[in-house]
């Protein structure tokens, strides 16, 4: 009888197994093919809990995570190394089902990102999942508890070492490469004119909202009106744009361009024929070789009528410094940096909009291509 429940609770055992690691490696590799996005997340929590600080760490962490994920899932698929794996995933569920309920409870992010985009889940829903994982996590690492010590076979090692290369080796192509699957809002193919913008999204202005430091009274002003630079009298509170009384639905996209203090997306997007956007999120630290490769660009669309816009990463709606291209200063756009890294995970490249439609996008040592 103990004999017939140990092969019964052994079959359970398995087929926890399996469902434990397969969702740890959708988890995985979801994420895998966008650390860019993992790594925007992490910056979402650190700003949540007060710990903005930290968010220089966050590529590495989410590299470091996403890499962790696959790996794990992988081992206790293959049933590798099963009494670390499964001890590893048990601490992790644990962890995983504590943070969840606490952003249920809480409500600091709209959503957790633990399948990257490719799978939203509400907060709720989240810590449900956990909550049943976790006792099956629970039932795997028994299981492996009763099979035998920590000790690593050569087998084991050697299919450890492989399954963590293959995790590195695609989340660093994904970084520096661009995603191999984009799953984002902005992915290829995504119509700018159809699913982004519409009538009551066009001009829209950045306002400004500042204190009165002697009365406490607020207002507002544009960014033409030079009132507010007496910063003796008027602090600082708050910018606004149209996007705040939009649905979440529209905010989702959040699409703008910003010149002169006025959103002017609409002359990019509604324009006729191919438009290349060469996308900068910090200008002030682009290197020399992805600035030839900004004038290769350049020319390559010369040649090929295309034209080519320029935007640099601002802080809301600043406007941005004279882009250098070829030794001659040229007009730039302003778009929000957050904005810039759902739109491409890069430091810089480029996007081809056709018609108001996305077509194609290039990293910044590649973005020639882009204009042929």
């Amino acid at each position: 009888m103990a004999a017939e429940r140990n092969r019964g609770f052994a079959a359970v055992a398995g087929v926890c197994r399996i469902l434990l690691g397969a969702v740890f490696v959708f988890s995985g590799l979801a994420k895998s093919v966008d650390p860019w996005g993992t790594a925007l997340k992490i910056e979402e929590y650190f700003a949540a809990f007060g710990v903005g600080g930290l968010a220089p760490t966050a590529p590495v962490l989410a590299v470091g995570q996403c890499a962790l994920e696959l790996v794990l899932g992988l081992m206790l698929l293959f049933g590798t190394a099963r009494r670390l794996a499964s001890c590893i995933a048990l601490l992790l569920m644990g962890c995983f089902t504590l943070l969840t309920l606490v952003i249920a409870v809480w409500n600091p992010v709209d959503d957790c990102g633990c399948f990257g985009d490719a799978l939203r889940l509400s907060n709720w829903m989240t810590f449900a999942k956990n909550a049943v994982l976790l006792p099956v996590a629970a039932v795997v690492w028994r299981d492996a508890k009763a099979r035998g010590g920590f000790a690593f076979t050569r087998g084991d090692t050697v299919w450890s070492a492989a399954f963590l290369l293959l995790a590195l080796a695609l989340n660093l192509y994904s970084w520096f490469c661009l995603p191999p699957v984009d799953t984002s809002a902005y992915r290829v193919g995504t119509d700018l004119r159809r699913d982004v913008l519409c009538t009551s999204c066009m001009n829209r202005s950045v306002v400004l909202v500042y204190e009165d430091v002697h009365t406490g009274e607020l207002r507002e002003f544009s960014l033409s009106d030079t009132t507010w630079y007496d910063t003796a009298r008027w602090r600082y509170v708050d910018t606004r744009t149209g996007y705040d009384d939009l649905p979440e639905e529209a905010q989702e996209y959040d699409f703008a361009l910003w010149r002169d203090g006025r959103d002017v997306a609409d002359e990019v997007v509604f324009a006729q024929g191919a438009t290349c956007l060469v996308l900068v999120r910090d200008a002030g630290e682009l290197s020399a070789r992805c600035r030839r490769s900004i004038a290769e660009l350049a020319a390559a669309a010369d040649a090929t009528g295309v034209r080519v816009v320029y935007v640099v990463g601002t802080d809301g709606g600043d406007v941005p410094e004279p882009f250098v291209v070829g030794g001659r200063s040229v007009p730039a756009y302003g778009m929000d940096r957050r904005l810039m890294a759902r739109l491409l995970r890069a430091d810089a490249g480029a996007l081809r909009i056709e018609d108001g439609v996305i077509t194609a996008k290039r990293p910044c040592r590649t973005m020639a291509e882009i204009a042929e």
